[in-house]
């Protein structure tokens, strides 16, 4: 069901909480413009009237009544009409989200690529998603180590969501937990820390059976973050 915001048609917030569907490539798009502008009509055309009648009557009316209602009513009529030309202009100024995808570059073993397969899932997850091929932004890193401080890169570039791949196999040492824990609670903490969505695909494998398992189609890890970032980008805060 789509709810419209509980605040005054001419404010900031209005257009705010219009803005959000930005990111919603649906019909409720085109139906939110098309009621916030017939809204921001009625209040352009109202206030006009106002500030009509206000300058008509100016001369019974007391200077300090006039004085407290004339910038209130022009207020109304300028944010308004500044308004209605942004509820306008916005089908041709629509602002896509950038999404970061970064690869940790550690296999290539057996001939099987599994963080290169991760990789192209969540590419093509994204484009199937609506997000723009040219608004994919992509940076390589070494390891799993390297995926907080490469997505933190990828945040400062302007991205709106990123997506992590990388795999780490389980060794004879406890390096393997020391990996695991430190990449995966650093993109925890920058999601946190920036409001990020940041999609994890890091594989925490016994042996590279299991990594390739859960980097093919149907069961790819990096389709899977990719996805779960762009419903991330799209979810809207309600109020029950």
């Amino acid at each position: 069901m789509l709810k419209f915001p509980r605040v005054f048609p001419a404010s900031p917030s209005f257009y705010q909480r219009l803005a959000n569907f930005e990111y919603r490539r649906s019909a409720n798009f085109e139906l939110y413009r098309r009621v916030a502008i017939s809204i921001t009509t009625v209040w352009l055309g109202v206030s006009a009237v106002g500030l009509g009648g206000l300058l008509y009557f100016r001369d019974d009316l007391e200077w300090s009544l006039f004085l407290l209602f004339l910038p209130a009513g022009a207020g109304v009529f300028i944010t308004s009409l500044i308004g209605l030309g942004w509820l306008i202009m916005l089908p041709w100024a629509r602002r896509e989200p950038t999404v970061g995808l970064v690869m940790a570059r550690f296999d290539k073993v057996e001939g099987a690529p599994v963080s290169e397969q991760l990789g192209q899932g969540a590419r093509e997850t994204l484009e199937e998603l609506g997000i723009l091929a040219e608004n994919i932004l992509e940076l390589e890193v070494a390891g799993a180590w390297e995926l907080p401080w490469g997505a933190g890169r990828l945040i400062q570039a302007g991205c709106q969501a990123v997506v992590a791949t990388g795999v780490v196999v389980r060794g004879e040492t406890h390096h393997f937990n020391s990996v695991v824990d430190g990449a995966v609670q650093g993109l925890i903490q920058l999601q946190v820390q920036t409001g990020v969505p940041v999609g994890n695909a890091v594989l925490a494998v016994s042996d590279w059976e299991q990594a390739v398992a859960r980097s093919r189609p149907g069961a790819n890890a990096g389709a899977q973050a990719a996805r779960a970032v762009v419903n991330a980008l799209r979810s809207e805060i309600t109020r029950i």
